[in-house]
């Protein structure tokens, strides 16, 4: 293995020091390489590999645990003495006294390594819902390696570098590619919320079965006392705030004019005040710009605000290294990559976000047209095949043929929640992939399982179910992914608290009365935090970080999209006519549609750069 080669292609996710770590087993050798960025204990107590000296077990760790303070003291009564004040080190001594009932008492974002000494057993886990990446490979040579990053992977010269051709299909379809596979053949991910054992005192033949140690569903069968509800969401909120601002380095807000943030940045200035810094990103279409509206909640709030403002040709640089920053590719990820950016010139290390709010609460406008469409197709029972077809035809009259098909796709999963979500979410159409790739029809077309149950009997409301397939899709495999890669490319640590695991199992446990959007309330739950001077949040309408892709990919990353394309046409057997998508850009193409072309030139552009 070419050690270096892994540590330089990890460093930009640790930037602050490096280490490796070998062993000899009875297999063979094992070796364990760190890179760090410094957030908690910044001094060489909290490098790694960590050894604990009373075993000889190591330990390789990516994240944070936000409740390493109350295991510390609980290990601490145990009579263990800590050498650090790291949450790696409370990872490593919990791990002597729990062993793999470890990962039950974490609350964090972690993937993590662990080697047993006296065992000789590999201990592997990943947090609760898949916040931070881990990938694993046969090697060549017969054995197993893991890693962050898929690209750290194929720089270890251990693992085939083939493309995975049924995952950049996947991407069509769904702007991104979908776990467990991953945009190479040979890289598989490491399933959320399971551990695995490797036996190092055998021949590493396959990863043996992961473990499940932690499933949302489950927990969404109780529900919580109504009469204390808002009460009890309040306290979990603040307390997985307190809890997620706990760092040696100086903490940041990602703060748009929508709900989710604002509600951060309203909790988080009794707290923090003037000492927390905000950062939003200018736009530049007076249509989307959030900036005015941030800046207005900044100031109100007393909290410390930067806008960032780019010049055309420093977005178009710095658009160009999103692209090459990106693990795999990504239909989206660029807008934050760029907040990312802007923001560490500011010093931020660690950043807080609003992700997972929309699939906790049902902000999503189609929570309520997939739930009544839901209710139409079990209400139309026996006539449903003559009933759904008479819709489909009344709603789709005198609308595009792509329309209609997406229609049509989405009414055949009208009595399958997950179905629904994954044709709500849908990229590109099987029309539409094969208009300009006719060697889509040999890979599978069917819609991914993404729920939690492979059952339908799960008894659950559609709303939790469209929750839990959301959180289990879009969220995992875009938000989560890009949020992941695009701030690590910048040597920062995001951050996301409607994500905690205590908030989640909360939050889920709550009836949809408290939490469901409605024409006169959104988010109840979250939008009771808003203050009155804060209303104008509440008065617009919903918006995503969304850059305006027509408007770049005609313009400053107009070579861009042509050289993409043309290597796709090329080296790929695709049929796009760069010149016709370029007219059609100019001429105002729908935002959605700009969009895909978008993800098209990301495509090309990843697969040429990362050959």
């Amino acid at each position: 293995m070419n050690s270096e080669k892994v540590l330089a292609a990890l460093r930009h996710r640790g930037p602050d020091s490096q280490g490796t770590w070998q062993g000899t087993v009875e297999s063979g050798e094992i070796h364990l390489l760190h890179t760090r960025l410094a957030i908690l204990d910044l001094s060489p107590a909290g490098h790694q590999p960590m050894v604990d000296v009373s075993t000889g077990n190591v330990i390789v760790f990516n994240g944070e645990i936000y409740n390493f303070q109350e295991l510390r003291q609980q290990l601490k009564a145990q009579g263990l003495e800590f050498r650090s004040d790291s949450d790696t080190e409370v990872l490593l001594l919990g791990y002597r006294l729990w062993g793999k009932q470890l990962v039950d008492h974490l609350d964090g974002m972690f993937a993590f390594l662990l080697f047993d000494a006296i065992q000789q057993h590999l201990f592997i886990a990943r947090d609760h819902i898949g916040i931070k990446p881990l990938y694993y490979a046969q090697t060549q040579g017969g054995g197993i390696a893991f890693a962050s990053e898929v690209r750290a992977l194929i720089s270890s010269d251990l693992v085939a570098k083939d493309w995975d051709y049924q995952s950049i299909h996947d991407y069509l379809v769904h702007g991104s590619v979908q776990e467990p596979r991953t945009i190479r053949q040979a890289i598989k991910a490491f399933p959320p919320a399971h551990y695995a054992w490797i036996d190092l005192k055998q021949d590493l033949v396959a990863l043996p079965t992961p473990h499940c140690y932690w499933n949302l569903a489950d927990l969404a069968y109780n529900q919580l006392d109504e009469a204390n509800t808002p009460m009890i969401h309040a306290e979990v909120l603040q307390r997985t705030l307190e809890q997620q601002l706990i760092a040696d380095v100086p903490v940041g807000l990602f703060l748009s004019a929508g709900i989710d943030s604002t509600v951060l940045a309203t909790l988080l200035s009794p707290v923090m005040g003037h000492k927390l810094s905000a950062f939003t990103f200018n736009l530049q279409d007076l249509t989307k710009d959030e900036s005015h509206l941030a800046a207005m909640t900044a100031r109100q709030l007393n909290l410390e605000h930067h806008t960032a403002q780019l010049s055309q040709k420093t977005l178009s640089y710095w658009l160009l290294d999103s692209f090459a920053a990106m693990d795999q590719p990504s239909s989206d990820g660029s807008n934050t990559y760029l907040v990312s950016r802007a923001s560490l010139e500011h010093g931020m290390t660690v950043v807080l976000s609003g992700c997972g709010a929309d699939e906790l609460h049902g902000g999503y406008p189609h929570f309520r047209s997939l739930r009544q469409l839901y209710q139409v197709g079990r209400q139309a029972g026996l006539i449903k095949s003559v009933f759904i077809p008479w819709i489909e035809k009344l709603r789709s009259w005198g609308r595009s043929p792509i329309y209609q098909e997406r229609l049509k796709l989405l009414f055949q999963q009208i009595d399958s929640p997950p179905g629904m979500v994954q044709e709500i979410r849908r990229f590109l159409t099987p029309t539409q992939i094969h208009e300009f790739w006719s060697a889509s029809e040999s890979f599978d077309n069917t819609t991914m399982n993404w729920n939690y149950k492979t059952d339908e009997d799960l008894n659950l409301d559609i709303e939790t179910q469209i929750s839990l397939n959301e959180i289990q899709g879009y969220l995992r495999n875009t938000l989560l992914r890009d949020s992941d890669w695009a701030t690590m490319a910048n040597q920062q640590e995001l951050r996301v608290p409607y994500l905690g695991k205590r908030y989640m199992e909360t939050v889920i446990q709550i009836s949809w009365n408290y939490k469901r959007t409605t024409k006169i309330r959104k988010k109840p739950l979250l939008t009771c935090h808003i203050p009155p001077n804060l209303q104008h949040v509440l008065q617009r309408n919903k918006t995503g970080f969304d850059l305006d892709y027509a408007m770049y990919l005609s313009g400053i990353m107009r070579d861009h999209l042509h050289s993409a394309l043309t290597y796709l046409n090329e080296a790929y057997e695709f049929r796009l006519n760069s010149d016709q998508i370029e007219r059609e850009l100019k001429m105002g193409d729908p935002a959605k549609q700009a969009r895909r072309y978008w993800a098209l030139t990301t495509l090309g552009f990843y697969l040429q750069y990362h050959k």
